[in-house]
């Protein structure tokens, strides 16, 4: 009994050894499973393709008015009446608003006072001078410098006469300024101040008065992409449509090209300038624009799905000899399923149908060539 107890305690530990030996031979060949089924994954690669395509290019577009301008107050002054409003549609030269300043009033008198007093003044050096000019006809009654000094005075008064006119000129022009005019034709978008409020350029904080905005004519501005700004030129025709007129599609041309790519956004901004006589278009809607474009060469198009965008750039894996390669690239045009990439490409190059940041360069991969059929796509093996 004793013996049998013994080898039970024996041979207990090596039953319960034997079910972890065989988990961990069953784990083993799993992972070795998984490794064999990852190791022969094959990735479809398609040639890449070479194409000369046409194609209408929308790009989202603003409207902002074609003059835009707040109105400040060019004198000190209080604000006497302001005959407009948000919404009014003003003329060139019309009043928008009066100011009052007596001080300036006190200036233009003070100075129309000056002015009497230097045209007095050089009334009677002109006749002094005069009677010197005729007693010095007799020898000896006039002594020469004494006539050089009347010359003198009668230069001095005309000088100082000529600098009050301009000071009464200057006067006359400050008064002007209490009265604010358009500069153009448009329309009151903004009333910032009301009659009373305190205005003028040494006013601390100075706010503008009103705000005016030429929509008669419209600027639908527009942002074209980099790889897309040598396909425009000047006076080439657009469309554009509105989200606020449904169906309805508006023709233009395209006005004023930058000729700048803004290092920001990699664009170039065009305008196109806008006829709005009912002021159906406003300033601040999107338009959706237009462009046919069409690369004067033929380029090189690969799958959508080939180019990988990361952190690393933009770029599309080619395969060489069973190995990847980055290469880098820009994308331009868009078709149904195709976009056109510019880089160190050939037409002879094999691309991976999807790119992955997930596959590195330089990695042996097993691929097989798409092929596309109706309806399906099919492969072959390589």
């Amino acid at each position: 009994m004793k013996n049998l107890l013994y080898y039970s305690l024996l041979l207990l530990p090596m039953a319960l050894l034997l079910p972890a030996c065989s988990s961990d031979e069953n784990t083993k060949k799993s992972t070795g499973e998984q490794a064999e089924a990852t190791s022969q994954t094959a990735y479809q690669i398609v040639p890449v393709s070479v194409e000369s395509v046409a194609k209408q290019l929308a790009l989202p577009g603003e409207f902002i008015p074609y003059y835009d301008v707040a109105l400040y107050a060019r004198v000190n002054g209080f604000i006497k009446s302001m005959p407009v409003d948000v919404g009014a549609k003003v003329h060139r030269g019309q009043v928008l608003a009066t100011m009052e300043a007596p001080e300036l009033e006190s200036d233009l008198s003070r100075t129309l006072s000056d002015l009497t007093a230097a045209k007095g003044r050089l009334n009677i050096s002109k006749s002094n001078y005069r009677r010197l000019v005729q007693a010095a006809k007799t020898a000896g009654a006039v002594a020469p410098q004494e006539l050089d000094q009347a010359q003198a005075v009668v230069m001095g008064d005309s000088a100082n006469l000529t600098s009050q006119q301009q000071r009464v000129a200057a006067a006359r022009q400050m008064k002007q300024y209490l009265m604010l005019t358009a500069p153009f034709d448009g329309v009151v978008t903004e009333r910032i101040l009301s009659p009373g409020a305190l205005v003028g350029p040494t006013q601390k904080d100075a706010q503008p008065m009103l705000k005016l905005k030429e929509i008669g004519r419209l600027r639908l501005q527009v942002t074209v992409p980099e790889v897309y700004a040598g396909q425009i030129r000047q006076n080439a025709p657009v469309t554009y449509s509105v989200n606020a007129f449904p169906g309805k599609v508006f023709t233009g041309k395209i006005n004023r090209i930058s000729y700048n790519v803004e290092r920001s956004v990699r664009a170039e901004l065009i305008e196109i300038e806008v006829k709005n006589p009912g002021l159906q278009l406003m300033p601040g809607m999107y338009a959706t624009v237009g462009f046919p474009v069409q690369r004067q060469s033929k380029s090189l198009y690969v799958p959508k799905s080939a180019v990988v965008v990361s952190m690393e750039g933009s770029y599309v894996i080619t395969v060489v000899n069973g190995k990847t390669h980055w290469v880098t690239v820009q994308t331009g045009n868009e078709t149904a399923g195709q976009a056109e990439v510019i880089g160190n490409l050939k037409s002879t190059d094999q691309v991976l149908v999807k790119g992955s940041d997930d596959i590195r360069d330089n990695v042996a991969i097993k691929t097989v060539r798409a092929v596309p059929t109706i309806g399906t796509t099919d492969v072959s093996a390589r």
